[in-house]
């Protein structure tokens, strides 16, 4: 008897998944994560705790495709992160590999469009949880390349200019640790290089500053080329 109720309740919970799946296929989220959501409320009555954490992911997920589809970025990253977290119990590799892929992608953009706005505590705090996200792909030129532009944010923040320093040889090291033949990679780590010994070894950041100004112009940058040049002209007087 009691075993026919608990089968009865999984088959209807069941039912709510099948028709939150079919609702997400034709791109309807908000019903698909109402599906998911009355699928937790059956399954709480029987605490099948695996059953419960894969509605939940699937109503997370489905949340946050929701949130993306109305270009509310922050919002989604943090519905996808609850998501990926069920996988992730779940040892859901596959589910949990295509939810953290899609938060590391939004999680970067919004970094990046709080460093065009100069907000750059937001900007490194956002860059340091798309690092976290990369971290858990496994994807480690992507996470490298966040946790660089996550000191890079910092240092941008620093009024102090030994602050500044110290957040920029972190991202030095880190950029020397990714390595790459890409000319922009090595623009960043020539110019960032420059400006961590311009005021004690003038010299040394023309060569780097020279460094950095080929390979931005490799790049087709334009954004520090006159910079650049205005550095190497005031260390040349100087030297």
């Amino acid at each position: 008897m009691f075993k026919g109720i608990r089968k009865s309740i999984a088959e209807k919970a069941n039912e709510q998944l099948g028709r939150a799946r079919l609702a997400a296929q034709q791109k309807n989220y908000q019903e698909a994560a109402d599906f998911a959501e009355r699928a937790i409320d059956l399954l709480q009555t029987e605490d099948n705790r695996k059953q419960i954490d894969i509605a939940k992911a699937l109503h997370y997920e489905y949340l946050g495709l929701k949130s993306i589809k109305f270009d509310k970025a922050l919002e989604a990253a943090n519905y996808l992160g609850r998501s990926g977290g069920f996988y992730h119990r779940l040892n859901m590799i596959s589910e949990f590999q295509r939810v953290f892929e899609q938060q590391a992608k939004i999680l970067r953009v919004i970094a990046g469009q709080y460093m065009k706005e100069k907000r750059f505590v937001d900007a490194g705090s956002y860059f340091e949880r798309a690092a976290i996200a990369y971290q858990r792909l496994d994807k480690k030129a992507d996470e490298l390349d966040c946790k660089a532009k996550s000191y890079i944010s910092r240092a941008a923040a620093e009024r102090n200019i030994s602050g500044r320093k110290s957040f920029l040889k972190k991202a030095v090291e880190i950029i020397e640790e990714r390595g790459s033949d890409e000319p922009i990679i090595k623009a960043h780590l020539a110019y960032y290089n420059a400006l961590f010994v311009e005021d004690e070894r003038p010299e040394l950041a023309l060569k780097y500053y020279s460094e950095s100004l080929q390979n931005y112009q490799l790049a087709g940058s334009k954004v520090r080329i006159e910079e650049i040049k205005v550095k190497m002209k005031n260390l040349t007087e100087r030297s």
